[in-house]
């Protein structure tokens, strides 16, 4: 229930200026792409599941604890807190809850990042800052994401974030990043100022603000309306390059961690067609139902992943429906993931079914293979979270 508030909210949010660029994104090579390989599901893993615990949870992470033992934590939203399960045999081992109120308040834990067990760093969505905590429920330091300057109109200059499992933190050395979004079209005036990743130095707190939308997209008061158009999606490769996704593009944003200069390389799908902007600038407000028939419509990329055990790309994509209306519902679109090696060359990609049977924004890596949590194809079951693991596999 709280992922379609959310979705809705985010479709139905829409920017009280004109616009009035159609922007076209074509994708040349379309139909072009040779597969070599295809993705097959080798595995299954199946958590238990508390009466106060729901699937689909909002988010998770892997973790290796100093002793090398991985634990897929998750997070509960209606409790506040993080349950860990042993990730070799799926049995529950313990979780940590934080409490609403009192000098060690986290409102809400809307994602963390685990670097020990004195070291939790937790997104608190109502306060726009994240929470640097430890496992015993105490809140050590509060660090906004607001800018240092706390404007009363931060969110025009600063990303907002909706962290989930594929927008995890990112660390890398001593620095932790966390990429958000602009929930609206970014003004043209706007579009060199408005930074997406928040870089938090871990040593002494401060946060610093990089990397901008691409001009030739999100430019020139291209009408992209509704928030999903807008995420961006983040991966560090092993030569520490930020590797970014954006719903709108075919291509792939590559930059090293530490610079602000992108390099685009083409990162895209054999069947995605022509994407297209809201071609709607005559009044102020865009009508509702064209941002939500829009993004049902369009093909749109997702989350782009690393794979270190296989030197692979994964890359995400929600196939447009042409015959969408506003009634159609965002898990009717065909998911599929595009694979890549290491130089971002085509491999393959796989439809894996709808997000009716599919949660893609609960995906990670493991040695094992690229796990997604699988919902089912005839009703989610509540007792459980499972997880499919999938490897790529040469097609003979």
């Amino acid at each position: 229930m709280k992922h379609t508030i959310i979705f809705t909210t985010l479709l139905i949010l829409v920017l009280a200026s004109c616009r009035n660029r159609e922007v076209k994104v074509t994708n040349e090579k379309e139909g072009k792409l040779t597969a070599t390989y295809q993705l097959v599901e080798k595995g299954e893993k199946n958590f238990y599941l508390d009466a106060e615990t729901a699937p689909k949870p909002p988010f998770m992470q892997v973790w290796n604890d100093s002793l090398g033992k991985r634990f897929l934590t998750l997070l509960n939203p209606y409790k506040n807190a993080i349950y860990f399960y042993n990730y070799e045999d799926t049995t529950y081992v313990q979780k940590i809850a934080y409490n609403k109120e009192g000098p060690n308040a986290i409102l809400r834990v809307s994602g963390y990042y685990i670097k020990n067990a004195d070291s939790i760093y937790i997104y608190n969505m109502p306060m726009v800052q994240v929470e640097l905590a430890n496992a015993r429920g105490e809140v050590k330091a509060h660090i906004p994401l607001t800018g240092v300057s706390k404007e009363p109109d931060w969110p025009n200059y600063y990303p907002q974030y909706l962290m989930s499992t594929v927008t995890p933190f990112i660390e890398v050395g001593s620095t932790l990043i966390l990429t958000g979004q602009a929930v609206l079209s970014v003004p043209a005036e706007n579009i060199d100022r408005f930074k997406i990743s928040a870089y938090i130095n871990t040593a002494t707190n401060q946060v610093d603000f990089h990397h901008t939308y691409p001009k030739e997209i999100y430019g020139n008061d291209a009408n992209w309306e509704g928030g999903l158009p807008t995420q961006v999606f983040s991966t560090l490769s092993p030569e520490k390059e930020l590797v970014f996704s954006f719903p709108a593009s075919h291509n792939l944003y590559v930059t090293r961690w530490d610079e602000d200069e992108t390099r685009a390389v083409y990162g895209g799908s054999n069947v995605a067609s022509t994407i297209h902007s809201i071609d709607y600038g005559d009044v102020k407000k865009t009508p509702d139902e064209l941002v939500v028939e829009n993004y049902m419509k369009e093909d749109m990329y997702g989350a782009v992943l690393y794979d270190p055990y296989r030197k692979l790309y994964y890359r995400f994509l929600l196939r447009g429906l042409p015959n969408a209306t506003i009634k159609t519902v965002k898990e009717e679109k065909p998911i599929v993931v595009i694979m890549m090696d290491g130089q971002f060359n085509y491999l393959g990609e796989t439809t894996l079914g709808t997000g009716k049977e599919w949660n893609w924004t609960n995906a990670f890596v493991t040695q094992e293979g690229l796990n997604i949590e699988y919902i089912g194809d005839i009703g989610i079951n509540e007792d459980y979270l499972t997880l499919k693991v999938w490897c790529p596999e040469a097609i003979n």
